[in-house]
């Protein structure tokens, strides 16, 4: 059994955090969450597994970002501070889950495929959700708003696809299928 499992045996529960946007507080219990399911998918597997890289620089409406060859994981700590508790027990783990199965079942696996539901099932017993539900309205800063041909819709975007449309890119609802145009520039909080 490796140090992590057994540092979990005696504390098996995911840690709190009193300040989530205390951006150490934030990154102390990402780590020691990420611990905590590291544990169970090493109990699991009776093996031990390196502990990831933890990157905090991850911005906008993703929650979470795996990547495998590097064994690295970003966060958003924006979402993390609005959402604490599923983030612990649904992002933390989701992002791992991708790590652990890409490990153990190689890299010709899709990315929410059936190795990647069994890992979140069945090894960390987690639901095997691909997308979060959070509200990204402060994280995405979506200031550029525009029309498009249903009555009373308002698109809200980036300031990368307002740039890529400035430079001629066409976005289309999915709605009604036209081109969106320009309204106006939301007051940046």
């Amino acid at each position: 059994m490796s140090q992590i499992a057994t540092l979990f045996q005696l504390n098996d529960s995911l840690p709190e955090c009193s300040d989530p946007a205390d951006p150490v507080q934030a990154e102390m219990a990402l780590r020691y969450a990420m611990l905590f399911w590291l544990a169970k998918a090493e109990q699991h597997f009776n093996k031990n597994f390196p502990q990831p890289e933890l990157d905090l620089s991850l911005r906008g409406r993703c929650a979470g970002q795996a990547y495998l060859q590097t064994w690295k994981v970003r966060f958003n700590l924006g979402l993390l501070k609005e959402n604490y508790e599923a983030f612990m027990q649904e992002v933390v783990p989701h992002e791992l889950a991708h790590l652990i199965a890409f490990r153990e079942f190689g890299g010709k696996i899709r990315p929410h495929g059936k190795e990647w539901r069994w890992v979140m099932e069945q090894v960390l017993g987690v639901p095997a959700r691909t997308t979060h539900q959070f509200d990204v309205t402060q994280t995405a800063k979506q200031n550029y708003l525009y029309h498009c041909a249903c009555p009373e819709r308002t698109h809200a975007l980036t300031i990368r696809r307002h740039n890529k449309i400035v430079r001629g890119t066409n976005y289309l609802c999915k709605s009604c299928n036209s081109i969106l145009i320009f309204d106006s520039e939301r007051n940046a909080k």
